[in-house]
């Protein structure tokens, strides 16, 4: 039985871990052939064997998305390789070490640093992504937002900042080029139990408790839960939904 992704070709960032791993992994079981980036080259190839593993074929490359010239040659190497690409899923991201840091105390290379990464890996994405999903005819853009882009959520200044970015950048998109047949639709994930909760934990160790009781269901979720949601809507079943924010929380930004 076909995968909802066979015959889809997927360019996916952040994926040494957490929502980028786990999206490699259900893609490529999904059928996506998959192209998979971070700046951590050895955890990038745990995921790249898992995604194997799952009968999946997979192109692991290093890419900091802040940098031009980086998602440039990914994109590209990315066509050269599986011949097209019809699937953008921008999920790398960064959080403060301090996530309860305050605008005061908060350094403007700090402040850059973040913006760099989710913001403007984003958008490079996007620019380098877009005109090979045009010469496939269209294709798809899931872009990684939050909750804390949303409410007023722990997270940092400039990490509420990005986040709340993307979430207008992706409306953008999904208006520019809807006529062009690409989607561009955006995740706001809430508790999802990642590497980057785990450093959170450092600075408050109680958070999963915390988190816990403020989300209706009465748990953060396994990153396989977001991964989910972004393979379908990189997938036709979705045909219909383009400009939407799809809330992943549990509840938690209802009450």
């Amino acid at each position: 039985m076909a995968g909802r992704l066979e015959g889809k070709v997927a360019f996916i960032t952040g994926a040494s871990g957490g929502q980028g791993r786990a999206a490699a992994i259900v893609f490529a079981r999904e059928g996506a052939k998959v192209a998979i980036s971070d700046v951590n080259m050895e955890a990038l190839e745990e995921t790249a064997q898992m995604a194997r593993d799952q009968g999946g074929e997979v192109l692991a490359m290093r890419c900091d998305v802040s940098q031009e010239d980086d998602v440039k040659k990914a994109i590209a190497e990315t066509v050269k390789t599986f011949g097209k690409l019809t699937s953008l899923y921008s999920n790398a991201g960064i959080a403060h070490k301090n996530f309860l840091i305050t605008v005061e105390e908060l350094s403007l290379e700090e402040w850059e640093k973040i913006q760099a990464v989710n913001t403007r890996g984003t958008f490079l994405v996007a620019k380098y992504g877009i005109p090979e999903l045009l010469k496939n005819g269209g294709g798809t853009i899931v872009n990684t937002a939050s909750t804390a882009g949303i409410i007023n959520s722990p997270g940092g200044p400039s990490y509420s900042a990005s986040k709340g970015a993307i979430l207008s950048f992706t409306r953008h998109l999904a208006a520019t080029y809807a006529k062009k047949n690409i989607r561009a639709n955006v995740l706001a994930p809430g508790y999802i139990k990642t590497p980057m909760i785990t450093m959170m934990e450092e600075i408050l160790p109680n958070l999963d408790e915390i988190a816990s009781q403020a989300t209706p269901m009465g748990r953060g979720a396994d990153p396989e839960e977001v991964a989910r949601v972004a393979a379908f809507l990189s997938s036709d079943e979705s045909s219909f939904i383009t400009g939407a924010t799809i809330v992943i929380d549990g509840g938690m930004t209802i009450v």
